[in-house]
Order: structure tokens, then sequence, then C-alpha cells
């Protein structure tokens, strides 16, 4: 496997971040001076104008031509983002074979879903991050030694699909440090394949 280098990261992670305030000024710019607008109005357009800052500062990820994401908001909250409504929004994705642009792939997809276990899952790829997140965590038990290498991995086939290992900390469910590996169809989308269990803890939160 391919890994991402450090710098890579670094980028690819301001990006994120990046767009993340681009789409708050732009939220602000749209929706100030508006006090009639529902709460599931703000939110979707709000999802809406963050997944086309994500694919704007984006390097290796795109969509199709003319093509952006939508949302349709549920009463409930239940969002489901869309290019076409009713198709798979995966297969409009266009990723460079590289294996930076895989990461980030799964990062923007990550945010454009929004899960509430997104919300509770940090990246670890550094060990100063992993450290940190032992700290955090509510009487840690060690699974097993840290290995050597915390940073994103990725195998990319000639079949286009692909593999990728990332180390996450995360309170979705369990509280716990994990090596997760997944795998991307030859639509785009990515499906959990494995886990190795680093640390577990006690302060998991139901999702």
């Amino acid at each position: 496997m391919q890994t991402v280098s450090p710098d890579d990261v670094k980028r690819i992670r301001a990006s994120v971040a990046r767009a993340h305030a681009l789409a708050a000024g732009r939220f602000h710019e749209a929706f100030d001076r508006q006090v009639d607008v529902a709460t599931d109005d703000r939110w979707r357009v709000h999802l809406e104008i963050q997944a086309t800052a994500l694919l704007e500062t984006a390097e290796g990820v795109r969509l199709r031509d003319g093509e952006r994401i939508r949302y349709r908001v549920l009463e409930d909250r239940t969002i489901t983002p869309y290019v076409v409504e009713g198709k798979p929004l995966f297969p409009h994705f266009i990723i460079r074979r590289t294996a930076p642009a895989l990461f980030e792939y799964w990062l923007i997809i990550s945010e454009i879903l929004a899960s509430s276990a997104w919300a509770m899952t940090k990246v670890l790829a550094v060990p100063g991050e992993y450290d940190d997140a032992l700290r955090r965590m509510r009487q840690p038990q060690l699974v097993r030694v840290l290995p050597g290498v915390l940073l994103p991995a990725v195998e990319w086939r000639d079949d286009g699909t692909a593999l990728l290992d990332v180390t996450l900390y995360t309170r979705a469910g369990e509280e716990r440090i994990e090596r997760r590996t997944l795998a991307l169809d030859a639509n785009n989308e990515l499906h959990f394949h494995s886990r190795e269990l680093l640390a577990e803890a006690s302060g998991g939160v139901a999702v």
C-alpha cells in the first residue's frame, strides 16, 4: 500500500478547514438578514453550501461538469444528499487515482453524509494525536502496541477499486482507537472492510 505523506495529510486537512470557513461565511451572507426561514431549510442550505465548498477546495476529487449536491431533509432531521434525486450519489464523483485523492475523497464523503458517528470521530495521523486521544479516553485499555505507521495508506487496483487504511479515535457506540480498512467499489462507494483494535475504553456514546 502507498502511504499518504504527512505533507499531503496536512494539505488535505487544511483544504477541509478552508471549506468549512468558506461555507460559514457564505451561509451568513445568505441568511443573516432573513428571520422567516424554517430551521430545516437553513440546515439544508448550509449542508449544500458546505458540500459545494468542500469540492471547490479539493484537489483530487470533483463532480461531473455542471453537477451539484443537494439535500433532502426529513422532519426527524434524517438527511439524504443527492445529485439526481432517487439515484445513488457516489457514481457522480470523479476521483484522481492517487493515494492522497482517495483519502481526500473519504474525508469529503464523510463530511457530506454528516452522520452522527462521524461527528464523534477524529482521524489520527501522527503520534501526538494518538497520545492526545489516549488522554481523552475513559480508563483506556491498550489492546496492542501502537503500529509504526498512523498515516493513511491506499492500494489502488487495476479495476478502479481500492483499499484505504486510516487510524481513528471514535466514541460512536464504543470508545476506541482502531486502524480501519475501507473498500472502495467500482461505483465509488466506500464500505467497511475490517478493523484492527488498538485501544478501547468506556466512554462510548449510543448513535
